[in-house]
């Protein structure tokens, strides 16, 4: 297993010390590992430390103490870094090393470690966590005691290592915090401050979990920091405040066109090719009756799915098109501009939402012209981007993205793109809130971060900084519209600020504040050029440095202090650091923004813990996993909303594997929300079979369904105007308009816990954990026949 720590080639050292403290605030959280070594032999060792960086994470700080001498790590900017390392060389002082590996880990030189010598090693992080279903979870990765050195005595091998964690938890409201990785002790401070302390006897060699569940929560909420500026000599505050929209439906369910641009081309090889095709696949499964489409392939040729241009949204031509697209072989030459000629040429009359996919890797030569064609061109459709590998021209993505009136994502090997479609479709068929106006009352707001909100978008946390002179009070007013069959409905979103606990302590906040600020504006420079990305990387630069922050422009040094013995004073010197550009790349690199799209390297890390095992091999195991057998779910969904094993028709089948499939979806604790519309089509496929035959509502099925609803209902993945037809079909049993029988199973489910509810599904599906296996004999064979079962594994997983 991979092993994290200090430790020597052939000998270790012992960890006698684990301390894990930090701050959650919101959904943001910086935390410090400081881990105490001690090297038990008779001889020296040669030591290098070895730790990850989530990827979600940034590292902001590190710290090494040896022998009476402090390492200190700083940031600089790159060119000066690499100055310093230059005359290192030229004056042959040798520098610590800092290596990255194939999973993107990373070791550095510690050096020489002499007998019973202490090392003390501090590393901090800062992250941005997922909020999802009411849920916030915390990971804290693990550490991996390294081996004992074979002199020790049977007392030393015994001894545990101490373990504390002190962990300060601040929400905007009550919040019930659990952990299935470890015991903790949660100690209650008042609404919104939270204490986590760990119980004696506990380790660090499997990752900390912490799930943090929002109670009541609510649309419009805020936490606030205050502080005094000695500057200017008042009290100042940092106000961050978070929206989470629960739109009405637009009951807008008119049809829409999509077109979907596939990059073909030979370097598409491998994942990319692979991912590219996923995506297509998922995105055709989140059409709705009434929406047309077609694909577009490229390589040094145009292949068009249906040359005669965008077919209606069917079984058949679902079934047609997942075939065209999986029979697609790479080819030589990406004639990526006549691929995009021939969509603009295809958009259709302007009434009807015109939605458009480019995936592709593509390095182009007339980027301006194709560019000014699609900006000359796009009319009312928008384009949305995927760049399927973060070393290829990002300024062409995102500039195409821009004019096209859309959004651009980037995907790397070993990173989903399934999450980046469901996503961007949540949004196409949602509403969307368009923001008129944001009232501060009576506080005297200096500035923001963003400057401006245009939109929020359905059950999407979005969350804004405002930096307050004076005291915090009154209330926030949030304004914008909707858009309804009807014309525009007014919504509103009020945060009640005087309910406030303030804090007295605004340094996480800022940080948050300040990293977002370099990533907008990391963001911003991958789509400019000359001057104005000159100034991007100044400004970048200068913030770096200010917060001690990586980014793009900035690398660590290291500076060593060391204790006079004479005098007692510090003496410090700047110690060259030795590592490669990718190196750089790797660490200052983070995805702090909101994004969903790394949050499977969450399951891969708990994989690698829990099975002892590499990263690669890990990916591996990955796709037997829960969660990738939701996507699987998700991406074999049929067009009418059903869910059924490859070639089966009948009617009674097709219900109970769809129901399957819902409460697969519903009951586990994973965030779902990108699975709002599978969810909402499977409902809606329910409810139109029942209305068919109302004999196929059997008590078993009823209590199902009852199962599906309360969990999505918990969850808030009901769409109101799926919410009224479930809720009609209930007032129907409730008034005896079916069987009696149906009318006690209701009354049974009203009054059954959450897990007495997963405990009557399991028993109704004769659900258990034998069915987990024999996954590998399915992803061999044929997975669209066997879409019941995996159904069943996956919710078996979730029990």
């Amino acid at each position: 297993m991979k092993k994290y720590g200090l430790s020597a080639k052939d000998k270790g050292v012992k960890l006698n010390k684990l301390q894990v403290s930090g701050n959650v605030c919101g959904e943001y959280i910086e935390y410090t590992i400081a881990q105490h070594y001690r090297n038990l032999g008779e001889d020296d060792v040669h030591c290098t430390y070895s730790f990850p960086i989530p990827e979600t994470a940034t590292l902001t700080g590190f710290s090494v103490s040896l022998g009476g001498k402090n390492l200190v790590a700083s940031v600089e900017s790159r060119e000066e870094v690499l100055k310093i390392l230059e005359r290192a060389r030229e004056e042959k002082i040798n520098p610590i090393s800092l290596e990255s590996d194939e999973e993107d880990d990373f070791q550095i030189t510690i050096g020489d470690v002499m007998p019973n010598e202490k090392v003390i090693i501090k590393i901090t992080y800062m992250d941005q966590l997922i909020y999802d279903d009411n849920l916030v979870r915390v990971i804290i990765p693990s550490v991996i005691d390294p081996t004992y050195i074979s002199s020790e005595t049977e007392e030393e091998l015994d001894e545990a290592s101490e373990f504390n964690l002190n962990l300060l938890v601040e929400t905007y409201g009550e919040v019930t915090i659990k952990s299935h990785s470890h015991k903790i002790k949660v100690e209650r401070h008042d609404e919104t401050l939270r204490k986590v302390t760990m119980d004696q006897g506990q380790t660090l060699e499997k990752d900390l979990v912490l799930d943090i569940v929002e109670d009541k929560p609510r649309q419009a909420d805020g936490i606030a920091y205050a502080y005094y500026d000695q500057e200017n000599e008042s009290d100042q505050a940092i106000l961050m405040l978070r929206f989470f929209p629960i739109l009405p439906d637009n009951e807008i369910d008119d049809p829409k066109n999509y077109t979907f641009i596939v990059d073909n081309s030979s370097s598409m090889a491998g994942f990319k090719a692979e991912q590219s095709k996923t995506a297509v696949l998922i995105a055709l499964r989140n059409l709705n009756e009434g929406d047309h489409f077609n694909i577009i392939s490229f390589d040094k040729e145009i292949n068009v799915f249906r040359s005669q241009g965008k077919v209606p949204y069917s079984e058949e031509s679902l079934a047609a098109a997942t075939e065209w697209i999986e029979k697609l072989e790479l080819n030589d030459g990406a004639d990526i501009y006549s691929a995009l000629r021939m969509a603009l040429r295809d958009v259709e009359q302007a009434d009807v939402p015109e939605y458009m996919f480019l995936f592709s890797d593509d390095m182009v030569e007339d980027e301006d012209e194709i560019i000014e064609y699609v900006r000359t061109n796009i009319g009312n459709a928008r384009l949305f981007t995927v760049g399927m590998d973060t070393d290829l021209n990002s300024y062409f993505i995102n500039k195409l993205a821009e004019v096209g009136m859309g959004m651009s994502e980037f995907v790397e090997e070993g990173q989903r793109v399934d999450d980046i479609i469901l996503r961007q479709f949540h949004r196409i068929h949602n509403p969307q809130l368009d923001v008129t106006d944001i009232d501060w009352g009576a506080m005297q707001v200096e500035k923001t971060f963003p400057g401006t909100i245009s939109y929020l978008y359905d059950r999407e946390p979005f969350t804004i900084f405002a930096e307050v002179i004076g005291e915090i009070e009154g209330k926030v007013t949030l304004k914008g519209n909707v858009k309804g069959r009807e014309g525009e409905h007014e919504h509103i979103l009020v945060a009640d600020l005087d309910r406030l606990e303030i804090v007295e302590n605004s340094k996480l906040i800022e940080k948050v504040w300040t990293r977002k600020l370099i990533e907008a504006l990391e963001e911003r420079e991958r789509k400019v050029r000359g001057h104005e990305k000159e100034q991007i990387r100044e400004r970048i630069l200068e913030l770096s440095k200010e917060y001690k922050m990586l980014s793009s422009e900035t690398a660590f040094i290291l500076t060593e202090s060391i204790e006079d013995p004479v005098t007692g004073f510090a003496m410090q010197r700047v110690v060259p650091l030795e590592m490669s550009e990718d190196t750089m790349r790797l660490l200052s690199e983070s995805f702090f923004l909101d994004d969903t799209r790394y949050s499977s390297d969450i399951t891969i890390r708990e994989t690698m813990a829990q099975k002892g095992i590499s990263r690669k091999e890990a990916l591996e195991v990955i796709q037997f996993e829960r969660e990738n057998l939701l996507r699987i779910l998700a991406k074999n969904q049929l067009a009418d909303g059903s869910f059924c094993d490859a070639g089966c028709t009948e009617e009674t089948h097709m219900l109970e594997t769809t129901l399957k499939a819902l409460l697969a979806f519903t009951i586990g604790k994973e965030p779902a929300t990108i699975y709002l519309n599978n969810i909402n089509k499977a409902f809606s496929f329910v409810m139109k079979t029942i209305r068919k035959d109302e004999v196929l509502l059997t008590e078993r099925n009823l209590m199902l369904l009852s199962i599906a609803y309360d969990m999505a209902d918990g969850k808030r993945l009901i769409k109101e105007k799926t919410k009224v037809a479930l809720d009609k079909l209930f007032d129907r049993i409730e008034e005896g308009q079916f069987p009696s029988s149906l009318k006690e199973v209701e009354a049974v489910i009203d009054h059954t816990s959450p897990q007495q509810m997963k405990y009557i599904m399991a028993a109704a599906l004769n659900i258990s954990s034998s069915q987990i296996e024999g996954l590998e004999e399915i992803f061999e064979k044929d997975i669209k026949s066997n879409i019941s079962r995996i159904s069943e594994v996956a919710l078996a997983k979730a029990l």
